[in-house]
């Protein structure tokens, strides 16, 4: 009867504090599965959203530069005797100007440098001046590319480059992703904090994600997506050149803009592949290759290649500056290992792979490279001063150091270049760096 009672009572009794905790424990419980299904919902649901029928490029697995510190490739070899071979180490290409990069372990080159490459600038909307405005007299307001050099934060805006993949069960030549070429993603910090957005965050960080704001735009839109989209044609002013260029400023969020810090209007604009800028200077000409050299957005030339050894050399003599000066901070295609320190200096023909390419220039170096290329942050003075303290090189460049080489493609028709091609100096003499 006792036991009855004592049932009896429990059923009909208030709940006890232990039974109010136990209430509460469930009901945590059921928040802690909610946070945790909460994400693989959200992350399938990203997944949905990537462009159809196309595959992300870029390197599968770790950088080719992992082991980019390794002292091994500080020495050089000065032939190609006994197996010592000189070959590529590493591909890039930034088809955002200014904006990461992604690594390659194959690519195409064809007339504009690396197939992709600084297809598309961020610009902003300023007062231009050039060699021949008057001095005390205002220039005309024009769209204006930006880098690094005005705003290192473009360091940290990611890109992916989609790019059609018939083997996707999705592919469809009918797909909008697949009519434009592919569909390029950009992404950056969010700026939004706060209790609000806890949620959010606490999802990214269990899914090993980046907190990040994102946008795409088609690569390569056609005729029909401009209009449909409200896409124009402006002018964009690239150090003294103004091409016509596709504005896409419409796509763009206005986050990207207070994240970077730029006061004035920003866009992005797009290449016109019709009208490339061509290119002059100490490029060959029309009359020796068949075609005259052009770029996309890239500052002068199509192609950049920078030994690895010499990175090294330069990193061993600075003294107070970066713990570790990667080879990133200069933003090379093609970054090469074997040659000796700045043999590269005096290439002027070489073959890379397949491919024959016009060793046209030295790179003047300017402060860019003072930027961490993973962080945004900027050195004040290296490897600057110390680049600048003996890689004056070169009587044309005025002063400016030199690292590195400028390069055009022997033929404008497409060749491939993979990590591990050899390379072969064909020709090597004197350089004059002619200025833009």
């Amino acid at each position: 009867m006792h036991q009855f009672n004592s049932t009896s009572q429990l059923r009909g009794a208030p709940l006890s504090d232990n039974g109010s905790d136990n209430v509460w424990g469930v009901r945590l419980l059921l928040l802690l599965l909610f946070i945790i299904s909460f994400p693989t919902a959200s992350y399938l649901w990203s997944q949905a959203q990537l462009p159809r029928g196309c595959r992300r490029t870029g390197l599968k697995g770790s950088s080719n530069l992992a082991d980019e510190f390794n002292n091994k490739y500080a020495r050089g070899t000065p032939d190609q005797s006994k197996g010592n071979r000189w070959k590529v180490k590493s591909l890039w290409i930034f088809p955002v100007k200014s904006c990461r990069g992604v690594e390659l372990d194959r690519g195409t080159v064809v007339e504009t440098g690396l197939k992709y490459d600084r297809q598309f600038s961020f610009a902003q909307w300023k007062e231009t001046r050039n060699k021949d405005t008057p001095d005390g007299q205002k220039g005309p307001l024009q769209w204006t590319f930006i880098t690094q050099r005005e705003f290192p934060l473009l360091a940290r805006v990611r890109t992916e480059l989609w790019i059609p993949d018939p083997s996707s069960y999705q592919y469809s030549e009918t797909l909008p992703e697949v009519q434009s070429g592919g569909v390029m993603i950009i992404k950056f910090p969010r700026q939004d904090r706060g209790w609000k957005t806890l949620q959010a965050r606490l999802d990214a960080k269990l899914l090993g994600q980046a907190w990040e704001s994102s946008f795409s735009v088609p690569f390569n839109p056609t005729q029909d997506q401009i209009q449909k989209s409200g896409y124009t044609w402006a002018s964009m002013k690239i150090w003294e050149d103004s091409p016509m260029a596709l504005n896409m400023t419409c796509c763009m969020p206005y986050e990207l803009k207070q994240f970077l810090g730029v006061k004035n209007p920003m866009g992005l604009f797009r290449v016109d592949t019709n009208h490339h800028r061509q290119v002059f200077r100490n490029a060959p000409r029309k009359e020796q290759l068949g075609y005259q050299p052009v770029v996309g957005f890239a500052d002068a030339y199509p192609l950049h290649i920078l030994n690895l050894a010499s990175v090294h050399d330069l990193a061993n003599r600075i003294e107070n500056g970066p713990p570790k000066l990667s080879v990133g901070r200069f933003r090379s295609n093609i970054i090469v290992t074997g040659p000796l320190t700045f043999a590269e200096d005096h290439w002027k023909r070489v073959r890379i792979g397949d491919g024959l390419y016009d060793v046209s220039c030295r790179t003047a170096r300017c402060k860019l490279p003072n930027t961490d290329q993973i962080t945004g942050e900027k050195h004040t003075k290296e490897p600057d001063n110390t680049l600048r303290s003996y890689r004056k090189i070169d009587e044309g460049a005025g002063g400016a150091a030199c690292l590195g080489m400028q390069m055009v493609p022997a033929s404008e028709n497409g060749t491939d270049i993979r990590v591990g091609d050899t390379i072969e100096v064909l020709e090597v003499g004197e350089h004059f760096y002619q200025k833009q």
